[in-house]
C-alpha cells in the first residue's frame, strides 16, 4: 500500500489531510468533485479534467465545465449536489473547511487541503493533488513551469524600483500579509502596503488607506472603477490613474496557473509604468516583423499576424504619430480632433459626443485599433466587438512619447521611420534646451479656462520646462487641477501660454492682475500640437515657446538698454554742467586767491608791526618783573609782622588766665578745672584763629607774586617765538 511518504505514484494510497484524518484510496479515482475553483484549476493543469464530475460556479472559466455538475449553493456547496455526483474523491481546499464534516457524514472520501499562502504551499498542494488522482509526473512538470516563471519574473523586476501597491476588494477590505495575493505582489516587483497593517483580508479605514498611499492599484475590472471612489481616488495611484488589470480567476485562486499568469501580468505592468514601455516579444526576436505578439498597458496580450492594412485611431495623438511615420495611407478611421492632418477628409470620423462611437469604429473594419490613454474607458467595449485593440499608457514626458512612437512603429511595421522621428524629436529637444540654457526661466502658466491649468506630471508641463519656462502650477498639483483665483494670483506668472492669437484670457481676472496680464506677456502655441502628446507636438511646441521666451527677454533687455542710454545721456549733460560750474568756481577761486594773497601781504605787514610792539611789551614786562620782585620782598616783611603780632596776643591771653585762677583757691578746684578746660578750648580756638589768619595773609601775599611770575614767563616765551614764526 502506498503512503504519502512513498515517492512512487500508485494505489492503494493511504494519506492524512489537514484535519488529521487518514483517508484511503484503493484505486485511481475516476469521479472527482471539487468544492473550490483552485482545486479544479489544478486538476485541469495536470490533465485530470476528464475525470472531474462536479465543480463550483467560479470554475466556469475553465474549458469544458459546462458538461460538469455545478455543486454550488448560496454559500459554499450543496452537500446534496455533491452526493449526487457520486464521487470517488472530493477535493476540498481550505475555503471549504466548514463543510468537510458534513460531506464525510455522507460517507464520501474527502481530502481537505491546508491554506496555501505562498509558492511552496501551492507546489505542495499541486504535488499532493497529483498523488491523489494518479498524475504525479504531470504535477511535477506543472510545478517546474511555475517555479521557472517565478524565477524569471523575479529576474525581470530585480532592477526595478518596487512600487507601493494595494489590492482593494471593496468596502475597505484588502489583501494583506500571509496571503497568496501578497506573495504574487512581492514576486512581481511591488510592495503590498497593506502587508504592514495586518494579516489575511482585513478591513482598513479610509485614513489608513490614505496613509499607505499606494502608487499602483491591482484591479480586476478593465475600467479600474474603484479608483474613481474615495479614498482610492486621493491616493497617488488614483491621482495618476495607475492601475493594473488582473484576471480575477487567477488572482483569487491559489493554484499554479494563477501564479504563472498573475506574476507575469503584474510584472509587465510594473515594468511598463517605470520604463514607459510594455513587455514585447516578437517570435523571440527584436526584429520588426510579423506575426507580432505584444502586451499592452492593460496587461492584455494581443497578436498581430501580419502588417495591418486598416488602422483606426481613437485619439488624435495616435493619428499624428501615424502621419509622422508615413502610415497615413493605411488609416481608415480618425476622430474629429485629427482633422488638422492632411488627408483626414477621406477618413471615417469615428467620434461620438463623448469619446468614440463603437459602432463607427466597427464599421471601419480595422485590422488594428490604436487607443491612447485618453480612450481607456472604451477599450473593453471595443474588444467586446472582437477588435484587436492596443491600449497605450499615459505619456507625460519625452521618454514616454519616444516609447509610444517606437511602439506604434512596431505595431504597424514602420520601425525604421519611427526611429528617425524619435531622433529628430530628441535632437530638437537638445537644441531647444541649449537655446534657453542661458536665459532666465520665466514663471509661466497654461490656463485651460474656468481655473483649470496644466500642472505637474503632464505632457504640457514637459513642453514648458524644455521651452525655457518654470510652470508655476507644477508646485500646486499634478495633472489638470482647478486653481482658485487667489492661488493663481499668488503664483503670479510672468508669461501666459495661450492657443488663441488674441490672448483674450489675459483681459479676464484673475489673469489680468498677474505680472503677465499687466505686461501683456504671452506666447501663442498651436492647439493641435500643444494638447497632443506626439513627436511633432514636441518639436513644434518647444521651438515656438523657446523663441517666444527668447524674444520677450530680448525686448526686456532692449528696454533696459534704452533706459540705460537715457540715464547715460542725462548723466552726460549733468557732467557737462558740472564741468562748467567747476570752471566758474575755479575762476572765482583764483580771483579769491589773488585777494587772499593781497590780504596776506597786508597781514604780514601787520605782523611785522605786531612783532615790534611785542618787543616793546617785552621790555615793559622786564620792568614790571623787577617791580614784582620788590613787591614780594615787601610782602615777606608784612608776613613777619603778622606772626609777631600773633605771638604777642598769645602771651597776653596766658597772663590773663593765670591771674583769674589764683583767687579761687582749693575749694573751687572742680570749677577751676572746668574753667581751665574752657580756657584751654578758648585758647586753642584763638590759636587756631591766629594761624588761620596767618595762612590767609600768606595766601593773599602768594597770589600776586605767582601771577607776576607766570605773566613774565608768558611774555618772554612769546617774545622768543615771534621772531621764529
Amino acid at each position: 500500500m502506498q503512503t504519502a511518504g512513498n515517492n512512487t505514484c500508485g494505489f492503494p494510497l493511504n494519506i492524512t489531510d489537514a484535519t488529521g484524518t487518514e483517508i484511503t484510496l484503493d484505486e485511481q479515482p475516476d469521479r472527482i468533485t471539487t468544492t473550490n475553483p483552485s482545486a479544479a484549476q489544478t486538476l485541469w493543469e495536470i490533465g485530470a479534467q476528464d475525470r472531474v464530475v462536479g465543480v463550483t460556479e467560479f470554475a466556469g472559466y475553465l474549458d469544458g465545465t459546462d458538461s460538469k455538475t455545478n455543486v454550488s449553493a448560496g454559500v459554499g456547496v450543496s452537500v446534496e449536489k455533491v452526493v449526487a455526483t457520486d464521487p470517488d474523491l472530493v477535493l476540498a481546499p481550505n475555503a471549504s473547511a466548514d463543510q468537510v464534516a458534513d460531506l464525510r457524514t455522507q460517507n464520501l472520501t474527502v481530502y481537505h487541503f491546508p491554506a496555501a499562502t505562498d509558492i511552496d504551499d501551492i507546489a505542495a498542494k499541486t504535488e499532493r493533488t497529483g498523488r491523489l488522482v494518479g498524475n504525479c509526473e504531470t504535477a511535477a512538470e506543472v510545478n517546474t513551469e511555475m517555479n521557472q516563471t517565478v524565477e524569471d519574473v523575479e529576474s525581470q523586476t530585480a532592477e526595478l524600483d518596487r512600487l507601493d501597491a494595494l489590492y482593494p476588494l471593496g468596502g475597505g477590505f484588502v489583501a494583506a500579509d500571509s496571503t497568496f495575493i501578497n506573495e504574487i505582489m512581492k514576486i512581481a516587483g511591488t510592495t503590498n502596503v497593506a502587508a504592514s497593517e495586518a494579516d489575511g483580508y482585513p478591513q482598513l479605514s479610509d485614513e489608513v488607506i490614505l496613509k499607505t498611499d499606494p502608487e499602483i492599484m491591482l484591479v480586476t475590472d478593465t475600467e479600474g472603477a474603484i479608483l474613481d471612489r474615495e479614498p482610492y481616488a486621493s491616493t497617488t495611484a488614483g491621482a495618476e490613474d495607475n492601475y493594473v488589470v488582473m484576471n480575477t480567476n487567477y488572482l483569487n485562486q491559489p493554484a499554479p496557473r494563477s501564479v504563472i499568469e498573475s506574476t507575469k501580468t503584474l510584472a509587465a505592468a510594473v515594468e511598463d509604468l517605470q520604463a514607459n514601455k510594455t513587455e514585447e516579444t516578437v517570435n523571440s526576436s527584436d526584429t520588426c516583423g510579423f506575426p507580432l505578439t505584444v502586451t499592452d498597458t492593460t496587461g492584455t496580450e494581443i497578436t498581430v499576424d501580419e502588417q495591418p492594412d486598416r488602422i483606426t485611431t481613437t485619439n488624435p495623438s495616435a493619428a499624428q504619430t501615424l502621419w509622422e511615420l508615413g502610415a497615413q495611407n493605411r488609416v481608415v478611421g480618425v476622430t474629429e480632433f485629427a482633422g488638422y492632418l492632411n488627408g483626414t477628409a477621406s477618413k471615417t470620423n469615428v467620434s461620438a459626443e463623448f469619446g468614440v462611437s463603437v459602432e463607427k469604429v466597427v464599421a471601419t473594419n480595422p485590422d488594428l485599433v490604436l487607443a491612447p490613454n485618453a480612450s481607456a474607458g472604451q477599450v473593453a467595449d471595443l474588444r467586446a466587438q472582437n477588435l484587436t485593440v492596443y491600449h497605450f499608457p499615459a505619456a507625460t514626458d519625452v521618454d514616454d512619447i519616444a516609447a509610444k512612437t517606437e511602439r506604434t512603429g512596431r505595431l504597424v511595421g514602420n520601425c525604421e521611420t519611427a526611429a528617425e522621428v524619435n531622433t529628430e524629436m530628441n535632437q530638437t529637444v537638445e537644441n531647444v534646451e541649449n537655446q534657453t540654457a542661458e536665459l532666465d526661466r520665466s514663471d509661466a502658466l497654461y490656463p485651460l479656462g474656468g481655473g483649470y491649468v496644466a500642472a505637474d506630471n503632464t505632457f504640457i508641463n514637459e513642453i514648458m520646462q524644455i521651452g525655457g519656462t518654470a510652470n508655476v502650477a507644477a508646485s500646486e498639483a499634478d495633472g489638470y487641477p482647478q486653481l482658485s483665483d487667489e492661488v493663481i494670483l499668488q503664483t503670479n506668472p510672468e508669461l501666459i501660454v495661450v492657443t488663441d492669437s488674441e490672448a483674450s484670457i489675459l483681459e479676464r481676472q484673475p489673469y489680468a492682475s498677474t505680472n503677465a496680464g499687466e505686461n501683456s506677456n504671452y506666447v501663442v502655441l498651436n492647439n493641435n500640437y500643444l494638447n497632443q502628446p506626439a513627436p511633432r507636438s514636441v518639436i513644434e511646441s518647444t521651438k515656438t515657446l523657446a523663441n517666444g521666451v527668447e524674444e520677450l527677454q530680448s525686448e526686456d533687455a532692449k528696454d533696459d538698454r534704452s533706459r540705460t542710454d537715457e540715464s547715460s545721456s542725462s548723466s552726460s549733460d549733468d557732467d557737462d554742467r558740472s564741468e562748467e560750474d567747476e570752471q566758474d568756481e575755479v575762476v572765482d577761486a583764483n580771483e579769491t586767491a589773488v585777494d587772499t594773497n593781497e590780504t596776506a601781504v597786508d597781514t604780514n605787514e601787520t605782523a611785522v608791526d605786531t612783532n615790534e610792539t611785542a618787543v616793546d611789551t617785552n621790555e615793559t614786562a622786564v620792568d614790571t618783573n623787577e617791580t614784582a620782585v620788590d613787591t614780594n620782598e615787601t610782602a615777606v616783611d608784612e608776613n613777619e609782622t603778622v606772626v609777631k603780632g600773633n605771638q604777642t596776643a598769645t602771651d597776653t591771653s596766658s597772663k590773663e588766665s593765670t591771674t583769674s585762677a589764683e583767687p579761687n583757691g582749693t575749694s573751687n578746684q572742680e570749677g577751676n578745672e572746668t574753667e581751665t578746660s574752657n580756657d584751654v578750648v578758648n585758647q586753642e580756638t584763638e590759636q587756631d584763629g591766629g594761624p588761620s589768619n596767618t595762612t590767609d595773609g600768606g595766601t593773599e601775599s602768594e597770589v600776586p607774586g605767582f601771577g607776576i611770575v607766570v605773566t613774565v614767563l608768558v611774555i618772554l616765551g612769546f617774545a622768543y617765538l615771534s621772531p621764529r614764526e
